[in-house]
């Protein structure tokens, strides 16, 4: 060291400016902190998806969307046309259904695991829906032209009668006039004879069913309200092969038609017979006719005699074979298309779930501390729902108690009321609680 000189030491301290932005920043600090203490007490305050308010809510929400549900099941028939205009279904239905019906409730029977229903068909593809549910389903209550006992049925409108003995077809008029009668069937050169069956006759306004249960086969006819028509099922368990031959005496008409090359006038004088193989045979007097439609590889024989022909019918029976008998107006025009008039198809069930309104409706007739209970929710907090369609409009409200002055929680969601007859429409579903 020099001496005589002292050495300097460095100014300890801050400026004026440093000052104030140490200042500065400590107070946005502190900002900070308060600002995020204030936002977590906001956050706790809200109702979460962990808050209790919400999950009482929510046990509210489950309890009644549990309690109101119910399934429906629905199946599409297709009726693939070759024709149009009403026709008399039946059609083997293969479910065990108890409570169903058609989608727009139209009338039907069911016969012997068989649907019976009239319906306006259009040629080509038709859709109908069968729905089916645990509710019961009234139909509409309908005035039919059907008069019909366990001896005999007809149809005003279509100024037919036909007589039953022992649930076997008799005899037969149309248009005032005897047309059908000494009707027989035979199995394998068997005479069915109707006292040795054992019989039934089910009536119904829509349709009557005439039914012969033999050791051999069952034999069973349908009348349909509104048609003039035999419809006619044979059915048998025999695993060998039979034939049936249906035949009956065929009064009053003066033509025939098989088809345009096997037709013509019935000469009552000079007799004969006419044979050959067809699905198809119609006899009638160009006013009216009688048209009988058999399965494939049907074989016709007729003879004429001094006022009447003799017909007979043979054909292999199938498990069930169908065989129809039509008195119409007119000729055999009218008829032909009845041949392959339609086939059908069941689809696949469809299994819908969805709010039932009865269901829901004895939600809300039910005890409010029955409901506290179920859903769990704690006696000294209260509950309402209110069920809203998709305009907006109360269906239903739940509204045991009022809210007074409190806090008040609500949820709200989408539910889908699904009628009987599997319709699905929008509604919401508003839960409050306090």
């Amino acid at each position: 060291m020099i001496a005589g000189k002292k050495r300097r030491m460095p100014k300890i301290g801050l400026s004026k400016k440093a000052v104030a932005i140490d200042v500065d920043w400590i107070i946005s600090l502190g900002l900070f902190l308060i600002y995020l203490g204030a936002f977590f007490v906001f956050i706790r305050q809200l109702p979460g998806q962990d808050s209790p308010a919400d999950s009482l809510l929510d046990n509210v929400h489950d309890g009644i969307v549990d309690r109101a549900s119910w399934n429906v099941q629905r199946v599409p028939l297709f009726i693939n046309s070759n024709i149009s205009g009403k026709e008399p279904m039946i059609i083997n239905f293969p479910y065990d259904w108890k409570n169903f019906t058609f989608e727009d409730n139209h009338s039907f029977d069911i016969k012997d695991s068989k649907l019976v229903f009239p319906r306006q068909l259009i040629q080509g593809k038709n859709v109908l829906e069968i729905a089916s549910s645990g509710e019961n389903y009234t139909l509409p209550s309908e005035d039919f032209d059907l008069e019909a006992s366990p001896s005999a049925a007809s149809i005003d409108s279509q100024r037919f009668n036909a007589e039953f003995s022992n649930a076997f077809l008799s005899r037969a008029s149309h248009f005032d006039k005897e047309r059908l009668d000494e009707f027989n069937i035979s199995i394998s050169g068997i005479v069915l004879k109707p006292e040795t069956a054992s019989t039934e006759a089910n009536i119904s306004a829509l349709s009557a069913k005439y039914k012969l249960v033999y050791p051999q086969a069952n034999h069973t006819a349908f009348v349909v309200a509104g048609f003039s028509r035999i419809l006619n099922y044979v059915g048998t368990d025999a695993k060998e092969s039979h034939d049936i031959v249906v035949s009956a005496t065929v009064r009053n008409y003066t033509f025939f038609h098989v088809t345009n090359a096997l037709s013509g006038t019935i000469n009552y004088t000079a007799g004969g017979c006419t044979s050959g193989s067809s699905r198809y045979i119609d006899f009638n007097d160009g006013v009216s006719g009688v048209t009988f439609v058999t399965p494939e590889g049907s074989n016709f024989s007729f003879c004429i005699g001094n006022s009447t022909v003799r017909m007979g019918i043979q054909f292999a029976l199938q498990n069930e074979s169908r065989y129809d008998i039509i008195f119409h107006p007119g000729d055999h025009n009218a008829t032909t298309r009845y041949v392959s008039p339609y086939r059908t198809a069941f689809g696949a069930i469809e299994n819908l779930t969805g709010v039932s309104t009865p269901l829901y409706r004895k939600l809300n007739e039910t005890a409010y501390d029955t409901l506290k209970s179920a859903f769990r929710y704690p006696s000294s907090r209260d509950f309402s729902f209110t069920l809203l369609n998709d305009t907006g409009g109360t269906v239903f409200n739940y509204q045991p108690q009022l809210a007074g002055a409190t806090n008040v929680f609500a949820k709200e969601s989408e539910v889908f009321i699904l009628d009987k007859y599997g319709i699905k429409s929008r509604h919401r579903l508003r839960i409050r609680g306090w």
